[in-house]
């Protein structure tokens, strides 16, 4: 079978101890280039064969190490930027920075090990190698996006983020992309050099014609003026006592900033955008009332209950959003429901504690979720749902949390993921989220990347990082999609024609 490839990616096969699993950590490395920020898609097929062909001739438990060893480089690039929270606070979180990414890629790599050691047990008993390896690497990303609350980063579907093919998106999910993703990876791995080039240039093409073709339809922008608001606060200051007051007024000169255009019809501040509760904070919302002249959504903490004695007692507090009135008025809050583990919570907090381990973001007794997503109903724009930060990456909550609204409002503060690939990863999943649902998402970034994305996930305005200012910029129409009516039919659908494949194999196997 060595003839199907180049003679360079097939000795991959005859690589063997330390050697075997180096090539499975650079094959990582070269799938994670391919994700944003480098978008370097072409180095799927590099990889994926290479991969493949070191999975192929892997027996037992050697497969499973090869998926480690692959998880591992894949995760260390692609989520390099876990180490930026522990630097914001050196001195106290810095020692946790390269342990952290350490255990993050070993950890995650675990769940593609076990799809390649489950791919290599069926296949041995007949299945079809490539289709069962899909398969069993595609099952292995939902259970990554599933187990333990879920952390969906880096789904290797995101590799089509800036291409035509992304809006694929729209008719088979996140997940039914993966597996088409994973399947033609392997493709020159498993076919011969010249079948193995035309599944994947036919597929590539097809998929990238249709999708040129479906965001040449364009999104009508005649709706009301959304103001997304970008203070541009850094994480070393934002929460400094002093500082208060002057960030608060930097963030009302950005609300009350005028422009040759329409006057905004909501504004959309940041997470956490007042360091303080709001709630408990008449003038201050008077203030921003005077000062916009629209009604205004903003993140901001609130204490969680009414403690009996708070001096005695830590408070707790929940991460929220307001949709404040034109008349001072507050609405109902939106308390954020999927809470970021290790930063606003930490998992084992008895046990990880009593090593001095605390959450990155620990406010006094800790933060704690909501019970539910709401739809938000403002007088002079359409409804929406708020979303908060680390809850946009979750592709099923967002399509759920979405079923009412117009568009979806997504505030965050990735100040906390530096400022290169944590950010550029986070708005590549939003625009995912857009092309999924249908519907347009503003997203207002404390230090960036603040945007208007439309439902073909387009980027229509948008302000760089760490950079303060405004935009003002129409609301993309809504549209409904596929994905949206019908879920994880299509994912399920291709799943069946691969498991299909792979058993028909198994048949003739045994009938032989």
């Amino acid at each position: 079978m060595t003839d199907s490839l180049p003679g360079v990616v097939a000795k991959f096969s005859h690589l063997e101890g330390w050697r075997r699993l180096a090539a499975a950590f650079a094959s990582g490395l070269a799938f994670a280039m391919a994700q944003p920020p480098f978008g370097l898609w072409p180095l799927i097929f590099i990889a994926g064969a290479a991969l493949y062909w070191l999975w192929r001739s892997s027996a037992g438990w050697v497969s499973f190490h090869i998926g480690l060893a692959f998880g591992a480089g894949y995760f260390a690039l692609s989520l390099h930027w876990i180490v930026e929270p522990f630097l914001v606070r050196p001195e106290i979180d810095g020692w946790m920075a390269l342990p952290a990414l350490i255990l993050i890629s070993f950890g995650m790599g675990v769940f593609p090990a076990v799809g390649f050691w489950l791919a290599g047990q069926a296949t041995r008993r007949g299945a079809a190698p490539l289709p069962t390896l899909a398969l069993c690497w595609t099952g292995s990303e939902v259970a990554r996006s599933t187990i333990l609350t879920g952390f969906p980063w880096a789904l290797p579907a995101y590799v089509w983020t800036d291409t035509p093919v992304a809006q694929t998106a729209s008719l088979i999910g996140p997940y039914g992309l993966t597996l088409m993703t994973l399947g033609l990876a392997l493709t020159l791995g498993a076919f011969r050099l010249s079948v193995g080039t035309l599944v994947s240039l036919v597929t590539v093409a097809g998929a990238w014609v249709w999708g040129s073709a479906e965001i040449n339809k364009g999104n009508a922008t005649s709706g009301p003026i959304i103001r997304i608001v970008q203070p541009n606060i850094s994480q070393a200051t934002k929460w400094d006592v002093a500082l208060i007051r002057p960030h608060f007024e930097k963030t009302l000169a950005l609300t009350k900033k005028t422009t040759s255009g329409a006057a905004p019809s909501l504004i959309l501040w940041p997470e956490s955008a007042v360091t303080f509760p709001i709630d408990m904070a008449e003038e201050a919302r008077k203030e921003i009332a005077n000062t916009a002249g629209a009604e205004v959504a903003l993140g901001s903490l609130r204490v969680d209950g009414e403690p009996e004695n708070a001096e005695a007692k830590p408070l707790r507090w929940r991460n929220s959003l307001f949709l404040l009135g034109k008349d001072g008025a507050l609405s109902d809050p939106f308390d954020k429901v999927h809470l970021v583990p290790f930063g606003e919570y930490l998992p084992f907090e008895d046990f990880l504690s009593k090593f001095g381990i605390l959450a990155i973001a620990q406010r006094g007794a800790g933060i704690v979720p909501g019970e539910a997503t709401i739809v938000m109903t403002p007088e002079a724009a359409p409804p929406f749902t708020p979303l908060i930060c680390y809850e946009m990456i979750f592709p099923r909550e967002v399509m759920a949390a979405s079923k009412e609204a117009d568009w979806l409002a997504l505030v965050t503060n990735d100040a906390w993921f530096g400022d290169w690939a944590g950010p550029i990863q986070h708005l590549a999943q939003a625009q995912m989220r857009a092309i999924e649902t249908g519907r347009p998402i503003a997203r207002a970034a404390n230090t960036g990347i603040s945007a208007m994305i439309d439902t073909y996930g387009r980027v229509v305005a948008s302000l760089p990082m760490n950079e303060e200012g405004i935009i003002d910029a129409p609301l993309p129409a809504k549209r409904e999609t596929l994905y949206r009516s019908t879920g994880e039919t299509g994912a399920i659908s291709l799943s069946a024609i691969f498991l299909i494949w792979s058993g028909l194999s198994f048949y003739r196997r045994r009938q032989s």
